[in-house]
Order: structure tokens, then sequence, then C-alpha cells
């Protein structure tokens, strides 16, 4: 049956003992490239520079034999051309296509994703009735990660009218090549406000978040694959004195509650399938990671379990959820082709992944939707979880020589949590009556909030703040330590419901419980701090209203 397939452990890693830390070796960072205006016309593609570093390994990164239309750094205008024209080639080619305006940036630029179906009626509530699967794929949510929007554009030609249309037969796929244009247009990682785009997927703090929430709600996407790119020099070097070998690195959604079946699909029927692929390509991989900042710190950390990251704000709505990072966020143009050959690869095995297992992606949701719903009231949630200490073999390519070195790091495990806190199972959360710009924000999510529409009195339990402290990668936020309180909660008229009998209860589960770092408590979403939160532990026999 396909849920006890599920239920193979995933397999582990080794390491084997430390070889010796290489001597460092200096090395050249390329400089940094230009931006590209929106206005201006798309530049072309040049020769690849001598290198930031040496022959040897320059040869390790040849460019593939394949050629796309891209590469080339594609400006806004000219995406904005590029996606009208996928939709007259889609319908020239019998397919169905629409341009989606998802949202306007910070600076009024265009957030636009290309709906690619067959299905005669592209309304959202026509293909989530279609029992459809829909794949939505995403790009440069960080503005100086540009493969990913070249790979997208290229993989939307090919879907809309080369080798990849036959997959429309089978799925609904939404491309969104260019998640922040703003950061786009400037070369830069973050928002026109300086805002982290990914991690931005619970508060919603930004246009550009609100727009991919609104893509996640209206379509309610089975499969989600976030496009980035990552540094391969300058933090290997400095600590290990190495440079990156993987020409990607994965990650799957691995956060609190993200339901363990959606976390075993993204293993079984789509990594490992990747993996498999990116070997014939003669494309290298590891496990997705980020090095510690301290020049002393040798840790080394896969993803982490925050809810607000994209890949796990999507995965928390039981959508086999994917990062797909390529080598290079710092390399200009060397290497481009190679990169953006990568993210087209893996999108393409993602989706063969995704069409072959199009009925059992279905049956996965239904089940985990229902057993969401049904765990109201009852058993534990995790409120916040940290990764497991261990160690790991990372692989590196010395930049002298060229050739492969090991090193045995200390490494953070995302692929078993520790749990740090964890409570009773609520029917929900109280709101007070002020507290208006949470639950909206909390609607936007696509979470079911209602108007509480009489007095009324209810069991549940308040929280008593003990202390709190600043969030280090947070400037102005504090965190609160809480215990808490039996009570019998007094609601009035216009304060809010938010029940956790809804598919999406985990999101509410990670915005609501105040002592995490990004929980709206902490972010001052709620206001009122933790008197204007309350766990509610029976199920309330008050009237109840929608949010107007």
């Amino acid at each position: 049956m396909l849920f006890a397939a599920l239920l193979g452990a995933c397999a582990t890693v080794a390491p084997p003992p430390a070889p010796p830390r290489p001597a460092a070796v200096a090395v050249s960072l390329p400089a940094p490239q230009p931006s590209v205006p929106a206005s201006a016309p798309a530049a072309a593609p040049t020769a690849a520079p001598a290198g930031p570093y040496g022959s040897a390994v320059m040869a390790r990164f040849p460019d593939p034999a394949v050629r796309y239309a891209t590469p080339a750094f594609t400006s806004n205008a000219e995406l904005q051309a590029q996606l009208r024209e996928l939709v007259r080639e889609a319908k020239a080619a019998g397919s169905r296509a629409q341009l989606l305006v998802a949202g306007v940036s910070q600076t009024g630029q265009p957030i636009e994703a290309l709906l690619l179906s067959r299905q005669a009626d592209l309304e959202p509530a026509a293909l989530r009735a279609s029992g459809r699967t829909t794949v939505l794929l995403i790009g440069e949510q960080h503005g100086d990660e540009p493969a990913g929007a070249e790979a997208l554009l290229a993989l939307a030609h090919s879907l809309a009218q080369g080798s990849l249309a036959p997959r429309l037969d089978v799925l609904n796929v939404i491309v969104l090549p260019r998640a922040n244009p703003d950061g786009a247009q400037a070369g830069r990682r973050a928002t026109a406000s300086g805002i982290d785009l990914n991690r931005d997927h619970l508060l919603l703090r930004t246009p550009e978040a609100q727009a991919i929430a609104g893509l996640m709600r209206d379509y309610a996407p089975a499969v989600v694959v976030d496009a980035h790119e990552y540094p391969a020099i300058a933090p290997y070097l400095d600590k290990f004195g190495g440079v990156a070998r993987a020409d990607v690195l994965l990650q799957y959604a691995m956060a609190p509650n993200v339901h363990e079946f959606v976390s075993r699909a993204a293993e079984e029927w789509f990594r490992r399938p990747l993996l498999e692929r990116l070997q014939r390509e003669g494309l290298t991989s590891d496990w997705y990671h980020t090095l510690a900042t301290a020049p002393d710190d040798r840790r080394v950390a896969m993803g982490a379990p925050r809810p607000d990251l994209g890949r796990n704000a999507a995965g928390l709505r039981h959508a086999v959820s994917l990062l797909v990072e390529t080598r290079g966020s710092e390399l200009g143009r060397t290497h481009f082709a190679r990169r953006v050959h990568t993210q087209v690869v893996a999108m393409e095995s993602v989706l063969a992944s995704a069409a072959a297992r199009a009925d059992d992606l279905a049956k996965l949701r239904r089940f985990v939707e229902t057993e969401t719903v049904a765990q109201a009231c009852s058993g534990e949630t995790v409120v916040e979880a940290a990764s497991t200490p261990s160690e790991y073999l990372l692989k590196l390519i010395d930049p002298a020589s060229g050739a492969d070195m090991a090193v045995n790091v200390a490494w953070e495990s995302a692929l078993q949590l520790q749990t740090l806190r964890a409570r009773a199972r609520p029917c929900g959360y109280w709101l007070a009556a002020g507290e208006r710009d949470a639950a909206l924000r909390l609607r936007g999510l696509g979470l079911t909030v209602q108007r509480i529409e009489e007095q009324g009195v209810v069991r549940g339990e308040s929280y008593r703040e003990t202390s709190r402290a600043a969030v280090a990668d947070s400037p102005g936020a504090l965190q609160p330590q809480v215990e808490t309180v039996p009570a019998l909660l007094d609601v009035a008229p216009g304060s809010w419901y938010v029940p956790l009998d809804q598919p999406l209860a985990g999101l509410a589960i990670a915005a609501l419980e105040p002592d995490t770092p990004v929980s709206y408590v902490t972010q001052g979403v709620i206001g009122g701090g933790v008197h204007a939160v309350s766990r509610v532990l029976a199920r309330p026999g008050f009237r109840l209203g929608t949010l107007p």
C-alpha cells in the first residue's frame, strides 16, 4: 500500500575519519557583475573569464553540450515580454496558458507567473476540483541568484511547445521565474525593503511573499520547487582550504509538524530519482548546507527547520517541497551555462516524478489533510525544534590541483530534528479583537479565521510571560519565554478564533505559539503580546462568523 511503503526509514550517512586539513590557497574572487536595468536589453552572453580559480578547477565544470535560448541575464522588461510570448506559443501548440499577475513588487514591478495546462477551465477552483496535480516552480527569490530564472524560462519554452509539453497531459505547471524583481534589477539578495523574501513566508511582510502565498493558496500545488544558488568559494576556502564541489545542493521541507509521509514522498519519489538523473548527466550533488559566519566556527548546518522558510512553509501545506541550489551565486558569468543546465535537469526530473506519481500525490494529499484535521484537540504538537549535531564527510575541491578533497565536519542535521518544546495540541487559538492584522495575515496564508459573534466562555490556556530575549538575526524582535496557565477564557464579540481542524493547522501553530523566534508575538504582528492570544482546549459552542 502507498502509506505502508512510505514508512521505510530514510538512509543515513556514516562519515569516515577526518582527513588532514589542507593548507589554504589564495584565490581571487570575480568582480561583481553590474545589474541590468529593467528597461535595458538583455546582455549578450560573453565568454567565461579566466576564472576565479585556476585552470584545474575550471576544468571540473565544463559547459554542457546542450544549449538553451538562455543563458542571458534577462531584464525585468524582457522577462515580461517572454512570458507573454510563451502564452502565445503554448496556445499555438494546443495547450492552455494564462499569464498570472501574482502581485506587484515594492517598486511597482509586476510579479508574473505562467500557468500551463491542458484543462479547459484555468480558474483556480476548477483546477483544484479537477484532481490533477499542480506543480509550482519558483525562481530568484534572491535577486543575486539568476540561474534559476533563466532555467525556468528555458523550461517554460519546452513545456509550451517542446519536449516537455506531454507533461501537461497529467500536470498543471505554474512557472514563477522571478519572485523578487526588485532584487534582480539591483543585483542584490534582498527585496527593496531589505527583507529576505525566503524568510518571509509566515509573516508575509512583503508583497513578494504575499504573491507567493496567493499562488499557494489559490492553486494548492502538490509539488513546489524553489530554485536558488549558493556561494562556492569564500566560505569554504576560509574555513577548510577548498572550494565547493557540488553542482547542486538539495533539501526538502524539514520543519516541526511537516507530515512524515510528505517527507518520505519527497525523499523516495523525488530526491532519489533526481540524484540518479544528475549522475547520468555528470553533475554532482550534496545535501544543502550553510557554513557558520564566525571565522573560528567550523560547524556546517543543513537548512534550518524554521517554518518561515519557503521550502518549510510549503511542506506545512502538505506539498512535496524541494530546494535546488546551484553552485555559484558569487561567480558572475563563470560556469553560468552549466548552472542553468543543472537547474533545468533538476526541474525536468521533478516534473517526470510528479507525472509518474500524480495519482499517488493526490492520494497522499487527501490522506494527510484528513489526518491533520482529525488531530485537532488531541495529542501533542511540536512548538519548536532544532537540528541534531552529528558529523559528515564534506566533499570539496583542492583549489590548486583541482583534485577532490574531503573534510570531516561537525554537521547540524535536519534529517532528524530534536524537539525543544512541545505542548498538547489545542482545538484552536483565540485572538483579541484588536489583532485584526494577525487575522488578515493568517487568512493570507490560506487559513480559515472566524469572527466571534457573541459573548462566550470556553476552556483553554492563557500564556504567562516569564522572560524575553532578543532574536539574533531579527533586530528589534523579542522572543518571550512563557508558561501556560489553565483558564476559562472570556471571549468577546469581535475577537477571533483560528480552528485547528483545518488542513493548514501547522501554519497556525507556527504563527501563534508565542515562544519561537518567528512567531507573530515575537515579531510584533500580534501587538498585544502574549495576553492577546490563548489556546482553546474545547470546541467552541458560541456563534462564529467569517472574517470580513
